[in-house]
């Protein structure tokens, strides 16, 4: 285990999160106040999964040949771009860029951290200090939202996007001083993702988190657009308790240390699949409950659901990367596919939104992702993994 790598991707895993999760719980009314209904809404918000479809293998590829540290500055760069056209947005044009650069920088800072903490691990070890990491970083997930929650509250509805400017700032020039000068050139292979998903989807283990990764991203119109809203418009409450539920939702993420030690014991895929299933049985249950404090209940064990499926699904992708020699393919390649089912749901979401209402949208995503479960449960135990030619690919 490299520690002192282990110990710079995760610091970077934490600000980042915490910055992007400030402005977590007014980022769908602040964008629905210039005049959207729902499914215009969902339509903006599709674009982030969109983009991320192509940006995601390519920024992988990217960092296995220049340089993570290279790309996650890029992302933290793009990612400030962003937060200044969220500031000054008046319409849903600058919106509409802003989600765009979102995308490239939650590709190029989110998903290669995880793949620099990957890096540094070995695989007897891989679960528990994943999930480690991942549990810190979980720590500016929960504090995140409640902070952009109360700033909107006390202040005024942009506050959040300003104090995230700021962290943003502040580790992008870290980073800068920070890092070995890289002399690695980029190269147009770099941006070939055909042949990446092609790869990705001929390993049996993969294709199986690649179904599961499109339902379990399909939940994300109801969990980050919907969510917030059903709060406010349902039960007349503040900015203040969006970001209370969202601190529940992500609650259980902080021992993710311990279930990633569970999948480590009782393996990878079997902690997949579990996590799933409670993750989908909690979440058709949000469609019937009429209390914002029930709400909450469902939310933590929903979050309990996910924390397993998280640590597991990664350190499963990341045992495969590492047999390959492709860590940061396989996670950028995961991502595009998984990134399909948010696009779709995005502008389904929307419409059923429009006519069904909330309700029944949290309902047909538990649904969704039962399905997704026995589907990729047949892929998931494989353990055979093609040795590949890195000239090849």
């Amino acid at each position: 285990m490299h520690y002192r790598e282990y110990i710079k991707a995760t610091g970077i895993n934490l600000l980042f999160t915490f910055a992007i999760f400030i402005y977590y719980p007014v980022l769908s009314p602040y964008i629905k106040s210039v005049g959207l209904d729902n499914f215009q809404l969902a339509l903006i918000f599709s674009i982030l999964p969109l983009v991320t479809i192509f940006s995601s293998p390519i920024m992988g590829r990217l960092s296995d040949n220049v340089g993570r540290s290279r790309v996650i500055i890029f992302g933290l760069i793009i990612e400030i771009i962003s937060m200044i056209l969220y500031l000054i947005g008046s319409s849903w044009i600058l919106f509409a860029i802003a989600r765009v650069l979102d995308a490239i920088a939650f590709a190029a800072v989110t998903l290669i951290a995880i793949a620099k903490i990957e890096d540094s691990l070995s695989n007897k070890e891989r679960g528990k200090f994943a999930g480690w990491s991942l549990s810190l970083a979980q720590i500016g997930a929960l504090v995140g939202p409640v902070v952009g929650g109360l700033l909107a509250d006390m202040f005024f509805i942009k506050a959040p996007f300003i104090l995230s400017s700021f962290i943003l700032l502040i580790l992008a020039f870290l980073l800068v001083f920070r890092t070995k000068k890289n002399d690695s050139k980029i190269e147009k292979k770099n941006f070939n993702i055909i042949d990446e998903l092609k790869l990705f989807l001929s390993i049996r283990p993969l294709k199986g988190m690649a179904i599961l990764g499109m339902v379990m991203h399909a939940t994300n119109p109801a969990m980050k657009v919907f969510i917030p809203l059903f709060i406010i418009e349902t039960f007349n409450l503040s900015y203040s308790y969006v970001g209370i539920a969202i601190f529940f939702l992500g609650l259980a993420h902080l021992f993710q240390f311990l279930f990633g030690g569970l999948s480590d014991r009782f393996g990878r895929s079997t902690m997949v699949l579990f996590g799933c299933s409670v993750f989908a049985f909690f979440m058709f249950f949000l469609g019937v409950t009429s209390s914002f404090w029930i709400l909450l209940v469902l939310l933590f064990f929903q979050g309990i659901g996910g924390a397993i499926w998280n640590v597991s699904a990664w350190s499963l992708m990341s045992d495969v990367g590492e047999k390959i020699g492709k860590e940061g393919e396989v996670v950028g390649s995961y991502m595009s596919l998984a990134k399909i089912g948010g696009f779709v749901s995005f502008l389904i979401s929307g419409l059923i939104v429009e006519l069904f209402g909330m309700r029944i949208l949290f309902m047909v995503n538990g649904c969704l992702i039962a399905g997704g479960i026995l589907l990729a449960s047949f892929y998931l135990y494989s353990r055979v993994i093609p040795v590949v030619d890195s000239k090849t690919f």
